[in-house]
C-alpha cells in the first residue's frame, strides 16, 4: 500500500505479511493527523488489525527516526496509532525501541515474536529501580501511578538528582494481574510508563500555589513534598506537574526513553516492577 502526493511523489508506504507490518512515511506520523497522514494512519491500522497472533506471541514495535528530534516512542508507535489496533497482539508484553534511519524517511515495524527480547541488552546498568504490590486495583492516570509507585522507588548508590542525569535511559517493565489480555493491557501502557518516569524525575518547585491542593487532593498532605523531593531523579529536575483545567497534568522527560519493555503475567494480585538503566559511562567502567 502506499500514497501519491499531489507532485507525483510518494508520501507513505506499507506492507504486511501475516506476522510483520511495516511502513514509511516522509513525516513522523502525529497524534491529530490531518490529510495523508490521517490515511496512513487509518492504512496502518487496517494493517495491524489483520495480523494474526499466535498463542503466546507479544510484539516487537520499532521506530527509525532519520532525525535526532524529541519524540515519545510510546506515543510514535503506539498512542498515535490507537490501542485498538494492537491490542490483541500483545500477549505476553511487548518491545518498543527508537533506532535511527539512513534514507531521510521515518520508518515502523511491527513484527510478532515468541519471545519479548531485551530492549537494549547494552543498558547494562541499573541506576534506579522500583517494586510495588498494587493489591485489588490496577491505576488509572500517570498521577495515580505515581502516588503509588514513588515510595517504592530506590537509586543505586551513587546517583541522585545532584549527581549524574541520564540524558538517554531504557525502561524494563513487569506488570502481573488478574485481568491483563487484550485492549486492557494496551490501555494501560501509555499512563504506567508516564507514571513510572515521572518517579525518577523531581518538580522544580513552580506553580506551588496552584498545584499544591491539587496534589493533596491526588495523595495526601505528603504529595508535594514528595513530588518536589531530588533524590530519587536520576532523570532531573524539571516542571514535572502543570495545571491542566481542573486536574494536573504530568511531563516526564519520556522522549528520552529510547527503548522498553512491558511483560505481562498472570496473578491474583496487581503487582508492578521496574528497572531504570542506562549504558556504561567510561566512569563505571573504570
Amino acid at each position: 500500500m502506499g500514497n501519491d502526493d499531489d507532485d507525483g511523489g510518494v508520501d507513505y508506504a506499507i506492507e504486511a505479511t501475516r506476522s510483520v507490518v511495516s511502513a514509511w512515511s516522509v513525516r513522523r506520523l502525529p497524534f491529530e493527523p490531518q490529510g495523508w497522514q490521517r490515511r496512513f494512519r487509518d492504512e496502518l491500522r487496517l494493517a495491524l488489525q489483520a495480523l494474526e497472533p499466535e498463542r503466546g506471541h507479544g510484539l516487537i514495535a520499532e521506530y527509525d527516526a532519520p532525525d535526532d528530534a524529541f519524540a515519545d516512542v510510546e506515543n510514535v508507535l503506539l498512542y498515535n496509532i490507537g490501542a485498538g489496533s494492537y491490542g490483541h497482539l500483545l500477549g505476553p508484553g511487548l518491545v518498543c525501541r527508537r533506532g535511527s534511519s539512513t534514507d531521510g524517511r521515518h520508518h515502523v515495524r511491527y513484527t510478532l515474536a515468541s519471545a519479548i527480547p531485551d530492549p537494549d541488552p547494552d543498558a547494562t546498568v541499573v541506576i534506579g529501580d522500583l517494586a510495588a504490590d498494587l493489591g485489588a486495583q490496577l491505576p488509572r492516570t500517570p498521577g495515580e501511578w505515581w502516588m503509588r509507585l514513588r515510595p517504592r522507588t530506590t537509586i543505586r548508590t551513587g546517583r541522585s538528582g545532584a549527581d549524574r542525569v541520564a540524558d538517554s535511559f531504557v525502561l524494563d517493565l513487569s506488570v502481573a494481574g488478574p485481568d491483563l489480555p487484550g485492549r486492557r493491557a494496551a490501555g494501560t501502557v501509555k499512563a504506567l510508563l508516564d507514571g513510572v518516569v515521572s518517579c525518577f524525575h523531581a518538580h522544580d518547585g513552580s506553580e506551588s500555589d496552584v498545584l499544591l491542593p491539587r496534589l493533596t487532593s491526588l495523595g495526601g498532605d505528603q504529595a508535594w513534598e514528595l513530588v518536589c523531593e531530588p533524590t530519587s531523579a536520576v532523570l532531573g529536575v524539571r516542571p514535572l506537574v502543570r495545571p491542566h483545567g481542573k486536574g494536573i497534568a504530568w511531563n516526564p522527560a519520556d522522549e528520552r526513553c529510547h527503548a522498553f519493555r512491558v511483560a505481562f503475567v498472570c496473578d491474583t494480585r496487581w503487582k508492578v516492577q521496574a528497572q531504570l538503566r542506562v549504558h556504561a559511562s567510561p566512569d563505571d567502567e573504570g
